[in-house]
């Protein structure tokens, strides 16, 4: 009987390798939306009548500025409101004022190219949950999240809600394309705030610590009380990682299933960014086979080297995550590579990923672009001095 030769095996194995990678990152992805949910954490909402009604808020992490939320009582069930139903509502640990407002929308976008200055005219509106930066005085300060996760910034005045209009956007004039930048905001400003004899602050660029400070500095050359919502840090933070598993390679001196460890350092970004992190880390696999003469042979430890930037997915205890990172390894025993990890963690703390199973630089190398993976678990320590809300 003829039996199968084993390159065809390992192609074999290297297929059904493949296709469970694809099949795990295909079941994070269709999990994220029961798993990623915040969690409750203290707050209160804001009822049309202007009574607080303390409790617990779902806190979403929102990077777009929410529609609607979730609240409850001590022992009851949650109950959704939308932003037509409560008049806002805040988070008590991390300082933030969320306000109910009607605002006009506008389709401006950098991926199309306008033959004739778009429309400044809202045709549609929405409520939302706009976030207050600055409060108390004269003029409030609101910031939007929107769909594409740029902020947009309105100021309150006397009761009138304006938009700050700042926005890019391609012009085609014959077969070029030219970016404008349509910057109104600076002449809403002067006008809104030219009421002042002591203020004549320089006008800000289009963001919010600058805007920030423009509007305090007014509000204070009014009453002196101007009082900012003193949002949680937005700093980064750092994390030191350890981490342990298995990897494989296939390369100069080919590797399957070898123990490997290392620690390295996680940036997480603040606030509405802070599912986002910046990593560096070094692996240690010990026990390869390397020549160190033309007759004899050595156990080394190969270090590999791996840096890259990710993301999380949701806000709950359970959230994916996945991420692009490049890897090196010295003493050539494989060639570099930029490649894809992907995981789930726990509370940000815990995770379990596989590491390096897609390797752009086939392009280049006319190699394969799914390769032997590494699976590992990494848990994080918070650097922080300080210990932060549980993110």
């Amino acid at each position: 009987m003829k039996t199968q030769p084993t390159h065809i095996m390992k192609n074999y194995t290297h297929i059904f390798n493949n296709v469970i990678i694809c099949l795990f990152i295909f079941h994070l992805i269709t999990i994220t939306k029961t798993l990623a949910q915040g969690n409750f954490v203290e707050g209160y909402i804001l009822t049309n009548q202007n009574d607080t009604i303390r409790g617990l808020v779902r806190d979403e992490d929102w990077a777009v500025s929410p529609e609607r939320i979730e609240f409850k009582r001590l022992n009851t069930a949650a109950l959704t409101y939308a932003a037509e139903n409560i008049a806002g509502f805040g988070l008590v640990s991390a300082k933030e004022i969320y306000k109910s407002k009607k605002i006009g929308l506008l389709d401006i976008s950098l991926t199309n190219a306008y033959t004739f200055t778009p429309s400044f005219e809202s045709k549609d509106s929405a409520q939302v949950f706009l976030q207050e930066l600055v409060g108390v005085g004269k003029v409030t300060l609101f910031e939007l999240m929107d769909r594409s996760q740029h902020s947009r910034f309105f100021i309150e005045k006397g009761g009138n809600l304006k938009e700050l209009y700042y926005y890019p956007f391609y012009k085609s004039v014959g077969d070029k394309s030219f970016l404008l930048v349509y910057d109104e905001y600076k002449r809403q400003l002067a006008r809104l705030c030219g009421d002042s004899k002591r203020f004549n602050g320089p006008l800000p660029p289009y963001q919010e610590k600058y805007l920030v400070r423009y509007i305090e500095s007014y509000n204070a050359s009014f009453t002196k009380d101007s009082v900012r919502s003193q949002t949680e840090s937005r700093q980064l933070t750092f994390d030191l990682e350890l981490n342990a598993g298995v990897d494989s390679w296939e390369g100069r001196v080919k590797i399957q299933n070898k123990p490997t460890y290392g620690f390295g350092l996680r940036v997480n970004f603040p606030r509405k960014f802070r599912n986002r992190y910046i990593r560096a880390a070094i692996f240690f696999t010990p026990g390869i086979g390397a020549s160190s003469s033309s007759s004899t042979w050595e156990s080394r430890t190969a270090r590999t080297i791996e840096v890259g930037l990710g993301r999380y997915i949701g806000s709950g205890r359970i959230r994916p995550c996945f991420g692009l990172n490049a890897s090196m390894v010295n003493r050539d025993y494989r060639a570099d590579f930029l490649g894809l990890h992907a995981g789930i963690s726990y509370n940000r703390r815990i995770s379990l990923e596989i590491g390096h199973f897609g390797n752009f630089y086939c392009i280049l190398t006319k190699s394969r672009f799914f390769i032997q993976p590494r699976i590992s678990l990494h848990y994080f320590v918070n650097l922080s001095l300080k210990q932060k809300r549980m993110r």
